[in-house]
């Protein structure tokens, strides 16, 4: 068995890049823009996308602020950062727009209308102080939104992911620091009470109710497009090969046949 250090976020994002299209169809964009839609960015709001990865609520964002709006868009993971870069590009939005950063040190001299952060704000360091920081940045009465993973979102699939790689290395008991930080956040009575504590008024919570068919063709793109690619993180290619083959086998078997990305949204005032 391989044993490694564990890796560093923005390499496992930075990592997920290469395979990051072939999930983001089914994935990310669509729960982007179901994210964004029900926020409902104003025409011509300043708008900073925290955690933006390739864009999935940053794009939306920008189509609804009109070429009259901003959005900056910030992460620490380049790879994911330039495809972000060119989308927009492709798409002329202008008012998007990309930065390798690291977005718990990000400041802007005009504040924002809306800050966006779409199942990123577990990862940051100190969740409620970075969350905190990021509605610092709001005018009087902007406003400030996370999503993230509802209870039981990506366990089933998660748990066959594990017992893949188990059998190449030893896998830690204990839930990684991001794990343990989305568990707090994973009810909406919980989400709610959580946004309310950072001092937020006028909160309210929605549910996005998203699932995936898991098939052999396509089960692979959401461990290697997703953060579960942190799992493989220092194993040779032959090692990912048997975990791979190893995880498609039970998948055909066993299932699980759905990946559940049921998710929350959280939106509050300054």
């Amino acid at each position: 068995m391989q044993e490694s250090q564990p890796p560093q976020i923005g390499e496992v994002f930075d990592a997920t890049a290469r395979d990051h299209n072939a999930a983001a169809g089914r994935l990310w964009d669509p729960l982007g823009e179901a994210y964004v839609e029900w926020i409902g960015p104003a025409l011509g709001a300043q708008v900073l996308d925290a955690c933006c990865g390739a864009g999935a609520s940053a794009i939306p964002a920008a189509r609804a602020a009109g070429a009259a709006g901003r959005v900056d868009a910030v992460d620490v993971a380049a790879g994911l950062v330039e495809l972000g870069r060119r989308r927009a590009a492709a798409d002329q939005l202008d008012q998007a727009r990309f930065h390798v950063a690291d977005v718990t040190a990000w400041s802007s001299p005009q504040p924002y209308d809306l800050i966006l952060c779409g199942y990123g704000v577990f990862f940051l360091p100190d969740m409620d102080a970075s969350a905190r920081r990021l509605a610092g940045l709001l005018r009087p009465g902007g406003r400030f939104s996370v999503a993230t993973w509802a209870e039981g979102a990506l366990e089933d699939f998660g748990a066959l992911v594990l017992r893949s790689v188990s059998t190449e290395r030893p896998m830690e008991q204990t839930d990684p620091p991001a794990r343990r930080a989305g568990r707090r956040i994973n009810t909406e009575a919980a989400l709610g009470d959580w946004a309310a504590s950072l001092g937020l008024g006028d909160v309210r919570v929605h549910r996005i109710v998203h699932t995936v068919a898991l098939t052999p063709d396509n089960a692979w793109d959401f461990v290697v497009g997703t953060g579960f690619r942190a799992m493989l993180h220092d194993l040779d290619d032959q090692a990912v090969a048997r975990i791979r083959d190893r995880l498609l086998k039970t998948l055909a078997t066993e299932g699980p046949d759905q990946l559940d990305t049921t998710s929350l949204v959280a939106v509050g005032t300054a």
